[in-house]
């Protein structure tokens, strides 16, 4: 009977320091336009721009997204040629009506570039997503899925 008093005094008081113990860091930080509407997520330890709040860059500055949102243009066909214009893709990763996905051309010093364009509700969100060193592609394709309408 005393050991079910101790494994229950042990359970109570484990419960209780894990209630108290300080959260764990976020996995992620979200990003949003001015404007609303939209979102993009990027890591936690990213630096988010102290003037642009919906810009954030890799603490080594080998990486960085920055998120927009559009009520101008309402479809990705009417969105495209004037994105292409500036940004001028070399691939496309995905073009559907509700996404429009491609890497842009960069100087080599710059690396890859990638455009994401996703329809919400209102307009476009659209979104930069730059980064020096292939092992960075991984993080970087969370980035781009990540962009999306507000819940």
């Amino acid at each position: 009977m005393h050991v079910a008093k101790s494994c229950a005094l042990i359970a109570t008081l484990s419960v209780a320091i894990a209630a108290n113990a300080a959260p764990p860091p976020p996995a992620a930080q979200h990003l949003v336009p001015k404007k609303g509407h939209c979102q993009m997520t990027v890591p936690a330890g990213w630096k988010v721009d102290a003037l642009i709040k919906s810009s954030a860059s890799a603490p080594d500055h080998s990486a960085s997204a920055v998120v927009s949102f559009s009520d101008r243009l309402t479809t990705l066909a009417d969105v495209k040629p004037i994105v292409q214009s500036t940004l001028q893709p070399v691939k496309t990763l995905e073009s559907s009506p509700q996404r429009l996905w491609y890497q842009y051309r960069t100087s080599h010093a710059q690396g890859t570039g990638w455009y994401v364009g996703v329809v919400v509700k209102g307009g476009i969100c659209g979104a930069q997503i730059a980064f020096k060193h292939a092992a960075q592609e991984a993080m970087a394709k969370q980035i781009a899925l990540s962009v999306s309408a507000l819940p």
